[in-house]
């Protein structure tokens, strides 16, 4: 057996030589196999990323101008509404003030028409009071006097 001694780190030889030809034909089989269908993919990715970022900003953008028609919207429908509750208040008070009038000209009717019943009965009460007092008053004087009255 023979002891070889080396005092040489590297030697190029063929083994040397077959490793770095193994070592190119991996290479370029892993970059065509691997590397560009991932780079291909990666690019792809990357465009659709732009792609629905932009998507993003224009919906953003759509979003802030239906929000700002909507606000407007708000702001005229609101001030709509007021303009209608004024005016049903104000209808509101001419019914009220019309309702008022003939609940007052009512009561007016009704005053009259009591203060007349009343005002007939006083006299029919007066007339038959009259019409009682003068067959008493005759008796009366018949029996002071002690004589008949004529009336």
């Amino acid at each position: 057996m023979e002891i070889v001694s080396q005092t040489e780190l590297v030697s190029i030889n063929a083994t040397m030589l077959v490793q770095v030809m193994s070592f190119l034909i991996f290479m370029v089989i892993i970059t065509r196999i691997m590397f560009k269908p991932l780079r291909r993919t990666m690019e792809d990715r990357s465009v659709h990323i732009k792609q629905l970022q932009h998507e993003m900003v224009l919906q953003e953008k759509k979003l802030n101008e239906i929000s700002d028609a909507l606000a407007k919207e708000e702001k005229s429908l609101k001030a709509e509404a007021f303009l209608e509750s004024e005016q049903r208040e104000s209808s509101a008070k001419e019914e009220a003030q019309v309702l008022l009038g003939q609940a007052r000209e009512e009561i007016a009717t009704q005053q009259r028409n009591a203060t007349e019943e009343i005002r007939g009965r006083i006299g029919a009460a007066r007339q038959q009071l009259a019409n009682e007092t003068e067959p008493l008053i005759l008796m009366i004087m018949e029996k002071i006097l002690g004589r008949g009255v004529q009336p």
